[in-house]
């Protein structure tokens, strides 16, 4: 609730525009999500709160509250997703316990999301499909590439630095891509797809 009287607070009194502060509320949920592991064993608890997350959204929007998340005039279902996605990457991660399966997508969609989003409306360089633009998929790849060796030297130290920095290459390449063909919010699903797609096949 803290993090969606933020958003409010950005949007009615300091007059932030409506795409700040969902990018606001975005990468906070993000990172408060990563507490997940360590607060939760079985999936059904993070179930649970995704599910009541869900129905808040659901609500304050169907009374038209909560316009700092809502009141976009595009068509978007960013929001909607953000929750399923979540408990599928724990769900992912709750198999096998790896914590990058979890962290990583939710680090890229909550982070290098934002960072295309912000980066792309105030130097687009120049537009691409889809309404993107070149400097938000270069701010997204260089965000999702830090996170990717970031995640990848601090939970597997072991592992050959080459072979983290092809796997980060990687996962910052596809996701990339993903973020630039996906359209009305479902790069909230695509972007963490498409790193555990990296993940499982390299």
């Amino acid at each position: 609730m803290g993090l969606f009287a933020t958003s409010e607070f950005l949007y009615r009194i300091r007059q932030w525009d409506v795409e700040n502060t969902r990018k606001v509320a975005h990468a906070g949920a993000g990172l408060l999500s990563l507490s997940f592991p360590f607060l939760f064993e079985k999936v059904g608890y993070v179930a649970i709160i995704c599910g009541a997350f869900l129905v808040i959204l659901a609500v304050t929007k169907r009374l038209r509250l909560m316009p700092s998340i809502h009141a976009v005039k595009r068509v978007t279902y960013g929001s909607s997703m953000f929750p399923l996605v979540v408990c599928n990457c724990f769900w992912v991660y709750s198999l096998d316990r790896d914590l990058a399966k979890f962290y990583l997508p939710v680090l890229v969609m909550g982070l290098a999301d934002p960072a295309a989003c912000l980066v792309g409306r105030r130097y687009p360089i120049r537009k691409l499909i889809l309404r993107k633009s070149l400097g938000g998929s270069l701010a997204f790849w260089a965000v999702a590439l830090v996170l990717s060796i970031g995640v990848g030297c601090f939970l597997k130290p072991n592992t050959d630095w080459s072979a983290v920095l092809f796997t980060s290459i990687a996962v910052a390449s596809v996701s990339t891509v993903a973020e630039a063909v996906s359209q009305k919010g479902m790069d909230n699903l695509t972007i963490p797809l498409s790193v555990l797609a990296v993940l499982y096949f390299m």
